[in-house]
């Protein structure tokens, strides 16, 4: 793989490969370092048919003024194969993020979100819902009537919600923390999209406690902090908990990898959770 990779390197940029380090960031994609200083995205044929490559470069070129993502070297729409520049001197959070690396998400998510960014697509939550959920069995079906809940509850809160560009995947593999900030990457999902859905995502992907939720959520809302706007975003967690518990299955159907059987494992506990936590839900 790695000579295919050469290959598809120099052809790109007509730059000689010296070194190639393939990289664990990344579960859908295969990411390999070249010559300390670039990162080639290799996208496999099996990945989310959802995924739009020209959205993608779309949104890598609109918001590169905003300073909050790697910077893009070469993109082929038709591929999906990425090359970016490499983010020297980053680390991803080690157990969970600290209040300072709370407060550089917040910043970076917020200069994203008032931006006034419009790449003219929106990102259809409930139709990859139901494409991911396509793919379970009736047996790996949750609680039909707590889902149903969720659904109602989430779509009475986004009658009020902003649509703003959103990012759409905040999980820890795409978080690369410097000692002044924050620089998020992998923008394949990112799309118009509620406000709140980006909040939700970041709290409910990295297992926020409930302290951690409260001062991420402060320092993103400011003095429009309230705890209404807070249970909403928990609200609307249990709805992301349950499309990415079914994307995890969908992916495990197609890959039979260990890492997305986990990640279903951990949304189906997560939910499980959320039904105890909800006591008047029977």
């Amino acid at each position: 793989m790695r000579h295919g990779i050469k290959l598809i390197f120099e052809h790109m940029t007509q730059k000689d490969v010296r070194s190639i380090v393939p990289l664990d960031a990344g579960i859908t994609n295969d990411n390999y370092l070249i010559n300390n200083a670039f990162v080639l995205r290799y996208v496999p044929k099996d990945v989310d048919p959802t995924i739009d490559r020209k959205l993608e470069k779309l949104v890598y070129d609109k918001i590169e003024p905003l300073g909050i993502s790697e910077k893009l070297y070469i993109f082929d729409e038709k591929t999906g194969i990425k090359i970016t520049r490499f983010v020297h001197s980053s680390r991803f959070y080690k157990v969970t993020p600290t209040n300072e690396q709370l407060i550089y998400v917040s910043k970076a998510l917020k200069k994203l979100h008032t931006s006034s960014i419009d790449v003219g697509k929106g990102y259809d939550l409930y139709k990859k819902l139901n494409f991911y959920k396509k793919f379970a069995d009736k047996s790996e079906y949750l609680d039909q009537k707590f889902e149903k809940m969720v659904i109602k509850e989430a779509k009475i809160i986004e009658e009020n919600e902003p649509i703003v560009l959103c990012h759409n995947d905040l999980v820890i593999g795409n978080l690369l923390f410097k000692y002044n900030g924050v620089t998020i990457i992998d923008w394949e999902y990112a799309s118009m999209n509620y406000e709140i859905f980006d909040l939700a995502s970041f709290v409910s992907e990295n297992n926020l406690s409930e302290e951690s939720t409260t001062f991420f959520l402060k320092k993103y809302y400011g003095y429009k902090y309230s705890n209404l706007k807070k249970k909403k975003v928990e609200s609307y967690s249990r709805l992301l908990d349950i499309l990415f518990y079914y994307w995890a299955i969908y992916y495990y159907k197609k890959r039979e990898n260990r890492i997305y059987f986990n990640i279903a494992v951990d949304k189906l506990n997560r939910i499980k959770n959320s039904i105890m936590s909800l006591k008047n839900f029977y």
